[in-house]
């Protein structure tokens, strides 16, 4: 089993805000587990999505609801979706990221 360092938390002097910590993770922490859950087929029984994989997936969310953050922050956005826990909460992230929350 490969050894993971320990993470590197944010700044908690200052107010940090979601997007905040989804770009420090990216940075500092990408190798880190942001989501782990049984896969018998997975190696070790266990599935893995890390800060790195996460982040990316937040960010290509962004960029397909706001493209280069056009338009202004703060837009009223409905979501109703039918989805697992990871993708939607991927999608909200990836709204949160793009400046519409």
């Amino acid at each position: 089993m490969t050894r993971i360092p320990p993470p590197i938390l944010p700044p908690v002097d200052e107010n940090v805000f979601i997007s905040d910590v989804i770009e420090f993770n990216l940075t500092h922490n990408p190798e880190q587990p942001f989501y782990t859950w049984s896969e018998p087929s997975a190696t070790n029984g266990l599935a893995v999505i890390t800060h790195l994989e996460f982040g990316r997936a937040a960010h290509r969310i962004a960029h397909i609801l706001r493209p280069n953050r056009t338009g202004e922050d703060g837009e009223v956005v409905a979501l109703i979706a039918l989805a697992d826990t990871i993708l939607y909460q991927t999608i909200t992230t990836g709204l949160i990221v793009a400046g519409l929350v």
